[in-house]
């Protein structure tokens, strides 16, 4: 550890003179990369690494067997990253400044040093907090400056090569990864299906962060401060950065305001026209959309699969594997208007419409989870302080899935079991039928068992996420369409 931390003295030195380590502590997130925070000589920098498979207040820790984690979400390397941010930050992109890279073979493994830019960037601190309401009015406009900063760079005038992505190309990249987990899921082969028939011809392609999200921005009190986490950057479609900032998984609660959980779509998409000069075609945008909901989805299938291969065997990574119940609804809501027939007011079973938990006579399994829920609350999440605090709700969000689908995943599985019968398929066939007939949607039969399903399986995984209201309230009620 000691030698850790002299390393990471000796890389500062090069740069900033003299000085020593202090108040080295892990941010919290991060699923496919690290960011520590420290100080030096009392100036704030970050450590940006691959990811470690130790406990998470451990310091620096060992990463020699986690070499190929960041290639998991099919990002740049860390080098490529370090040489696009330190270009963007010398011609005025609000990104950190690049102090130093990590050498080969160093011992605090792969990654870069940089400036530690002030501002928040929990997005459910950013949207809900009043001291950032008066941030909150003025992001759009900066967001969508920034972006138009970024979409007018020149590829060609790029000190560093990108790989170039078109609509196309990222498609069938997409479907291979989620074809590799043998996966059999109704809504994402209806979404494949959908997809492939309005792919877009290529457009004008220019750097693309594509993460432009809340989460990856600072923000103070008067607004963005800075844009970070730029791995998945390529050359492509700015189309994609405009839709990705509105994907329903990221408006953290805020789903009525689309973009980022403080803007309307409209208003959004005015700034956006207004900074770049550029009209946003909605066709593109649309079928853009659909593709960033799912593109989420896959890398759900993809980070949860690496606790099960053993790569990253952390309780976030099972937590962001069962995700995808939430973006198979996103997927229904973006797509129901795309179908070509009306959708009746769904029956749902009362659990759905308010989950009440079946209650027993004897100790049930799940009650015993339920007071693991509890006592995690009380006892471990009330002393916790740093990175803990968020391992620790971490471990809360788990053992909530595992209480509910205790209770309430055998009732779901029999009911599912049952309507698929009617239909005539198995889940395995009906997801084959989809990919190759999106037309088989229309049919009432199919289209509710695919909300009824996506409804139930959220019930367990997620029941408080935002979007499960809005579905309710539009097909559930009078209101349905």
């Amino acid at each position: 550890m000691h030698d850790r931390i002299k390393e990471l003295e000796a890389l500062c030195a090069l740069k900033l003179g003299s000085g020593a380590v202090t108040e080295l502590t892990q941010l919290s997130g991060g699923a496919s990369m690290e960011s520590w925070r420290f100080c030096f000589a009392g100036r704030p920098l970050v450590l940006r690494r691959l990811p470690f498979l130790s406990a998470p207040t451990a310091a620096l820790p060992d990463n020699s067997a986690n070499d190929s984690a960041d290639n998991d979400v099919g990002s740049i390397s860390l080098a490529t990253q370090a040489g696009l941010i330190d270009h963007l930050h010398q011609i005025g992109l609000k990104v950190p400044e690049i102090i130093a890279e990590l050498p080969a073979g160093s011992d605090l493994g792969e990654g870069f040093i940089m400036s530690c830019i002030a501002g928040e960037a929990l997005p459910n601190r950013l949207l809900h907090k009043p001291e950032f309401a008066e941030a909150r009015q003025h992001l759009s406009g900066q967001c969508a400056r920034e972006l138009a900063h970024i979409h007018s760079l020149d590829p060609a005038d790029l000190p560093i090569t990108l790989p170039v992505q078109s609509p196309k190309v990222l498609l069938e990249e997409q479907e291979r990864f989620y074809r590799q987990f043998g996966s059999a899921n109704a809504v994402f082969e209806l979404a494949f299906a959908w997809l492939t028939r309005h792919c877009p011809e290529p457009q004008e392609y220019r750097l693309v962060h594509a993460d432009f999200r809340m989460g990856n921005f600072l923000v103070d009190k008067g607004g963005l401060t800075a844009v970070l986490d730029w791995e998945l950057a390529h050359i492509g479609d700015p189309l994609r950065d405009i839709s990705f900032l509105c994907i329903p998984s990221w408006r953290f609660g805020q789903y009525d305001l689309e973009a980022g959980g403080f803007a309307s779509l409209e208003n959004w998409l005015a700034a956006y026209e207004t900074a770049s000069g550029q009209p946003v075609r909605r066709e593109h945008f649309d079928w853009w959309m659909v593709f960033n909901i799912l593109w989420w989805g896959v890398t759900c299938l993809r980070l949860g699969s690496t606790f099960r291969d053993g790569s990253v065997p952390t309780v976030e990574r099972t937590i962001i594997g069962r995700r995808i119940s939430e973006v198979e609804l996103d997927l229904m809501l973006a797509l129901e208007v795309q179908r070509g027939a009306r959708s009746t007011v769904l029956q749902a079973p009362p659990e759905i419409l308010s989950p009440e938990l079946p209650t027993n006579q004897e100790i049930q399994h799940a009650e015993i989870v339920s007071a693991l829920i509890q006592w995690n609350k009380t006892d471990i999440l009330a002393q916790a302080s740093g990175h803990g605090v968020f391992a620790a709700r971490v471990a809360n969000n788990a053992l909530g899935i595992v209480d509910r689908a205790l209770q309430l995943g055998g009732p779901y599985a029999q009911r599912q079991t049952e309507r698929l019968t009617a239909l005539g398929y198995n889940n395995k066939a009906l997801a084959s039928a989809l990919r190759t007939d999106f037309e088989l949607c229309d049919t009432a039969a199919v289209w509710d068992h695919l909300r009824l399903t996506t409804l139930e399986r959220l019930t367990v995984d997620q029941p408080h996420y935002a979007g499960r209201a809005i579905a309710l309230t539009r097909w559930c009620t009078s209101q349905a369409t």
